[in-house]
C-alpha cells in the first residue's frame, strides 16, 4: 500500500473535518501515520510551537475554509501562487498545504531518525505567509492527462526489470495494471477522486524509484532513455494527485 504524501493526507483530511465529516483527532491521526506527533511553528493565534490539531483551528479560526495541497518539484512550482520565499520552502520540501480564505501555507520539515531500516520522523509544519494558490487543472482532465502520459509511457515502465531492482515496484506495478480498489481518501471525496488518488500515488512511487535509481538500465544511454520517458509521468502524477486530494476545495 503506498503511503500518500504527509501535505496530500493533511489537504484531504483537513478539507473533510472542515465539512465536518470528519473528527480532529482523525486528522491528526492520518497525517501522523508512523511519525511521531507533528508539530507547528508561527501559525497565527498560536504562542510559538503548537500542535498540529491546535494549529488547524487556528487556520480555521483565521478563516480558513479548506486546505488545498501542492506537489512542486524544482523547475515545476505548480500548485504555488508565491511569495517567492514560500515557493522556496515548498519546492525544496516537494510538498505544501495552501490555505484559502486565509494567506497562510504549511510546509513540513521532516527529519528522520534511527538506524537505516528501523527509522522514525519528526515532522514540524512551517507556518509561511502565502498568496492565493493557482487553480489547478479539474480532476477529469488530470485524470485523462495522466492516463494519455502513461500510456506513451507504457513500454518504459514494461521494460524495467523489477524483479532484479526493486521487489516492491513490481507490487505497485501489479496493482496498477490489476486497477486494484484503494481508497486512500477520506469519506465524502468522489469515487473518481478514489480512484485518481490510488493510481497516481502509486504511479509516482513507482516513476520516482525509477528516476532515484538506475537499477535495470544497462547503459548510461538506457538509463537517460527510461528518465526522458518517465519524467512526464512524473509531472502527470503529481498533478493528478493533487487534483484529487484537492477535489473538495
Amino acid at each position: 500500500m503506498v503511503t500518500l504524501p504527509r501535505s496530500a493526507r493533511l489537504a484531504a483530511w483537513s478539507a473533510a473535518w472542515l465539512r465536518g465529516d470528519a473528527a480532529l483527532d482523525d486528522v491528526v491521526a492520518r497525517v501522523h501515520g508512523d511519525d511521531e506527533p507533528h508539530d507547528a511553528v508561527d501559525v497565527p493565534g498560536t504562542a510559538g510551537t503548537a500542535g498540529l490539531g491546535e494549529a488547524l483551528v487556528a487556520l480555521r479560526a483565521a478563516g480558513a475554509r479548506s486546505l488545498r495541497v501542492a506537489l512542486p518539484a524544482p523547475g515545476d512550482p505548480t500548485g504555488l501562487g508565491g511569495p517567492a520565499d514560500l515557493n522556496g520552502y515548498a519546492v525544496d520540501a516537494g510538498e505544501a498545504v495552501i490555505a484559502d480564505g486565509a494567506p497562510y501555507a504549511l510546509v513540513p520539515d521532516v527529519r528522520a531518525f534511527g538506524p537505516p531500516g528501523d527509522q522514525g520522523h519528526f515532522v514540524t509544519w512551517m507556518c509561511r505567509t502565502a498568496d492565493p494558490a493557482p487553480a489547478g487543472p479539474p480532476l477529469a482532465e488530470a485524470d485523462r492527462e495522466l492516463t494519455a502520459t502513461l500510456m506513451a509511457a507504457g513500454s518504459t515502465l514494461t521494460d524495467l526489470d523489477v524483479p532484479s531492482w526493486r521487489p516492491e515496484v513490481a507490487a505497485l506495478l501489479d496493482d496498477i495494471r490489476s486497477n486494484r480498489e484503494s481508497e486512500p481518501l477520506p469519506r465524502g471525496f468522489p469515487a473518481q477522486a478514489q480512484t485518481v488518488a490510488a493510481r497516481s500515488s502509486r504511479l509516482l512511487a513507482v516513476v520516482r524509484f525509477a528516476l532515484g535509481d538506475d537499477g535495470g538500465a544497462v547503459t548510461a544511454g538506457a538509463a537517460a532513455t527510461r528518465r526522458s520517458a518517465l519524467a512526464p509521468l512524473e509531472r502527470a502524477s503529481r498533478a493528478a494527485l493533487a487534483a484529487a486530494c484537492n477535489a473538495l476545495a
